[in-house]
């Protein structure tokens, strides 16, 4: 075999085991997970009232710089199967920017409230698989 042939080949085994490596880099990092969807808590009304998300999908809520009012997120109503529901709402707050997010494992619908303002302050969440 001539010198440029051995080159070539060794050149070319050389980009094919680089080429594996980062495949195999890139199947063991998984995914991209993707951006929580956002609600906004407003004065009086989440901002959707209703999301549909697929299981292991997060939920972000925001709390408006419109609000004149405390709010908070109080899970009412969950799945029968829900572990440890109470990590599942927040404290009262009136800060803008203020937020609270929840990544949602178990399939279901998820019934929301504000405890304040329950009347006004309804959302659904539907976790499906």
């Amino acid at each position: 075999m001539s010198r440029a042939r051995a080159f070539v080949s060794i050149t070319v085994a050389i980009g094919l085991a680089v080429a594996a490596l980062l495949g195999v880099a890139a199947v063991s990092a998984g995914a991209p997970q993707k951006p929580p969807v956002k609600v906004t808590v407003n004065d009086f009304y989440f901002a959707p009232t209703a999301v549909t998300i697929k299981k292991g999908r997060s939920v972000k809520w925001v709390w408006s710089s419109y609000n004149t009012y405390p709010h908070d997120v109080h899970l009412k109503k969950g799945p029968a199967n829900l572990k440890q529901k109470g990590s599942y709402s927040t404290k009262t707050s009136a800060v803008a920017g203020a937020h609270f997010q929840k990544t949602f494992e178990t399939t279901g619908t998820y019934k929301y409230i504000c405890t304040i303002h329950p009347d006004e302050m309804r959302m659904t969440i539907t976790v499906k698989k």
